[in-house]
């Protein structure tokens, strides 16, 4: 009798177990609701023909339309650029002689009402005393003389282009000391432990302010204001057409990134290649650049992601360009030829897109283009080619109310 008793107790048991079991499972389990069981109502797309036809349309009226806007946009853009690598060897000496056309290129009205030829220009390469702090030197000055055959609304930006830079090299990036452009006066072991070597610190061991190859390559070729040579109004006070080369240049904001130097003059030395500038070192005559408010130095340090760039110099967001000649003097010190690099200056207005650039609008037309074959093709296919009559999307499973009522049924149970 007792053999049968222990095996109903465990019977029992077990039984006590798998309904305690069961409960804790049921506790557990999310409430029976639409939302936590998801058996709420979802839209299903049905891809219809008259659905992708219409779809189609509407993004190829939308990209064909930002499209030729786009390219409206850099049409309306009037621009001039000079190619002037070669002209202390090619220029003029002693006197003006023609600038090789296929170094111009200019984006001007084709109205007809042009006052002169863009494609024109002249230049000349003289010797000239230069003004640094308290000596001068003397230097190759290259003259450049060019047409602007039309009035040039305000704003009119002066930029500088560089091809064959490469300032995207992983090296070259990182030759810098963020500190050290903040102001902090970085000392001479964490200067040279850092990124900015082989340019950390010149043979005497002094360090070197700002340490690193990207300030050191900094493109140092000086641009004067264009002067209008043949002014329509004789009386003007001057014929210069000023341009602020240290003031609105670059971002709002990047200024933050950089500060007046808390180094003695007797502690730092200048960059190797800014020797010109700093023939004496850094004195009370030349002190050291307040980077904080040195805005060209600001826009280099800006790296490019491309080995061909262009650089804001200088810009005037007040004035008109009037049409005619003008001449720009160049103090040529930076030398591309040295890695088979070349170098222009351009000139141009802007419009809400920026400079001219006509490849934001080829790209939206391409996608226009690409949306609007597949539109015609999709038409041809659905409703000439291979018309068939559609089915009633009413058939479909989760449209049926038994397939909504499954889930109740399954739970209820």
């Amino acid at each position: 009798m007792a053999p049968r008793l222990r095996r109903g107790a465990a019977r029992d048991a077990a039984a006590q177990d798998d309904h305690a079991e069961e409960t804790e499972t049921l506790k557990n389990r999310p409430p029976n609701t639409a939302f936590r069981q998801q058996r709420m109502r979802a839209w299903q797309c049905v891809l219809t023909p008259k659905l992708i036809v219409t779809v189609f349309s509407i993004l190829a009226a939308i990209y064909l339309g930002f499209g030729a806007y786009l390219t409206y946009l850099a049409h309306t853009v009037r621009d001039l650029s000079i190619d002037y690598t070669d002209c202390v060897r090619d220029a003029g000496k002693g006197k003006f002689e023609p600038l090789p056309s296929n170094l111009i290129k200019a984006h001007f009205s084709t109205s007809g009402n042009l006052t002169a030829d863009p494609y024109k220009a002249d230049w000349q390469v003289v010797k000239r005393e230069i003004l640094y702090g308290n000596y001068t030197a003397e230097r190759n000055v290259c003259l450049v003389r060019f047409n602007i055959p039309e009035d040039l609304k305000h704003t009119v930006n002066f930029y500088y282009y560089l091809e064959n830079f490469y300032q995207n090299h992983r090296r070259y990036v990182a030759s810098f000391n963020a500190k050290q452009l903040l102001g902090d006066a970085v000392d001479g072991a964490t200067i040279n432990a850092s990124t900015c070597d082989p340019l950390a610190h010149n043979d005497q061991g002094k360090i070197i302010y700002p340490c690193g190859v990207v300030a050191n390559s900094m493109f140092n070729d000086t641009f004067s204001s264009p002067v209008l040579l043949n002014p329509r109004n004789t009386n003007a006070n001057s014929s210069e057409y000023l341009m602020a080369n240290n003031t609105g240049i670059t971002w709002s904001g990047l200024e933050d990134l950089y500060g007046k130097t808390k180094y003695n003059y007797d502690q730092i030395v200048p960059p190797p290649n800014w020797h010109e500038a700093y023939k004496y070192g850094y004195t009370n005559d030349t002190p050291p650049p307040n980077l904080r408010e040195w805005q060209a130095f600001q826009n280099w340090m800006m790296l490019a992601a491309s080995p061909n760039f262009y650089k804001l110099y200088q810009r005037n967001d007040t004035a008109d360009m009037q049409s005619g000649t003008y001449q720009v003097d160049i103090v040529s010190n930076f030398d591309t030829t040295l890695y088979n690099g070349r170098k222009s200056f351009l000139i141009t207005t802007i419009s809400s897109m920026g400079s001219r650039n006509i490849w934001p609008g080829i790209i939206f037309f391409i996608v226009g283009g690409i949306c609007l074959i597949l539109d015609i093709y999709f038409i041809l296919s659905f409703f000439l080619w291979k018309p068939r009559k559609l089915g009633d999307p009413s058939y479909l499973s989760w449209n049926q109310p038994s397939a909504a009522a499954a889930p109740n049924t399954a739970a209820a149970s």
